[in-house]
């Protein structure tokens, strides 16, 4: 069956290189496979889908959403890391994106959302989710009267904040978080780097509000010394502060276990600022590296659960590069060369 697979994608993406079109692929267990490259192909193939589990491979490009993501899909892109997309382009979702509650079970991979992430407004959102991807804010509004659960951010590059107070027992794994995180109640924040500071003003902090959170073998680079607010009660174990003292403000009540506090400059290899870059270098330095987690790994973005992919290459087979002669012989034949990679994880 994964051989069966690995060909039908191969022989998908290498038809969407040779004629340089925006073929959306609709595979569908119970369907068959369907193809589209009209002007939205994203969204015929969205209006095709029919039965929970389809999927949806799109290549490289900018393509237009519907309106609200309604179905339990699948969907993988090219990826977003420009060396790694020299290929196929950076796969482009234009504008926001909007999940509803009858989206359960969704699982987004390897896009760039151009605006950003919303699960309307409280609806009971269950089992999404979103993998190494690259997007702006994350807002998921609502009271809790209907919270959204179990759903899982892996991977991802965050270029803006959080505006969670629907969302409860829930897990980041792995993220890099450039702005702040608001309203965090029951959820866990594994092996994320947080690249929030505001060094010198107290009034800013990575969490606007925490509440029985686990927070545990992540980086922060924040240098003043306000880390969360909140009634707090949140466990804080084996992570990273940078902060000027080591008794940071971290809420009300917090639990703390094993954290380690070190200069900024000594923590990573190779990175400035706050905001994200694909040029920078977000190992660890070998200082860094001696603090452990609570699992015996490193912290940050490469170590635990999911250590970070480098490039950010989804699941599903890769095109490193291509060659396409640009006439043909005497026979009318043309040279074609196109390297492509299954991945394992």
């Amino acid at each position: 069956m994964k051989s069966k697979l690995f060909l039908f994608m191969l022989a998908v993406l290498v038809s969407t290189a040779l004629f340089s079109q925006k073929i959306v692929v609709l595979h569908s267990p119970v369907n068959g496979v369907q193809y589209f490259n009209d002007d939205n192909p994203l969204q015929s193939a969205y209006a095709a889908a029919e039965v929970a589990g389809d999927t949806i491979y799109l290549p490289g490009g900018s393509m237009q959403p519907p309106v609200r993501f309604a179905k339990s899909l699948v969907i993988y892109g090219a990826g977003h890391y420009p060396s790694a997309a020299t290929a196929t382009v950076k796969t482009i979702i234009s504008g926001n994106f909007y999940l509803s509650d009858e989206a359960d079970n969704f699982h987004l991979e390897g896009v760039r959302i151009s605006g950003n992430l919303y699960f309307d407004t409280n609806e009971a959102i269950e089992n999404v989710t979103i993998k190494r991807c690259s997007l702006n804010n994350i807002t998921i509004y609502g009271n809790r009267t209907n919270p959204a659960v179990n759903n899982t951010f892996v991977e991802n590059i965050i270029n803006g904040g959080c505006w969670i107070e629907n969302l409860t027992n829930s897990m980041f794994f792995n993220n890099i978080i450039q702005g702040g995180i608001n309203q965090a109640r029951n959820l866990t924040f594994l092996n994320n780097l947080f690249l929030y500071s505001v060094p010198g003003d107290d009034r800013y902090q990575v969490f606007g509000y925490a509440n029985n959170c686990m927070i545990k073998n992540n980086v922060f680079l924040q240098e003043n010394n306000n880390i969360s607010e909140g009634n707090g009660a949140s466990t804080w174990s084996h992570n990273i502060f940078c902060t000027s003292s080591t008794t940071p403000g971290l809420g009300l009540d917090p639990i703390l276990i094993s954290n380690y506090f070190m200069d900024r400059a000594d923590v990573l290899v190779n990175q400035t600022g706050t905001t994200f870059d694909y040029t920078h270098d977000y190992h660890l330095q070998a200082g860094a590296l001696a603090n452990l987690g609570d699992d015996g790994l490193q912290v940050g973005v490469y170590g635990g659960f999911y250590p970070w992919k480098d490039l950010s290459i989804p699941v599903n087979p890769h095109i490193s590069s291509k060659n396409i002669s640009a006439t043909s012989d005497a026979n009318g034949m043309i040279q074609v060369n196109i390297n492509v990679h299954a991945q394992d994880r």
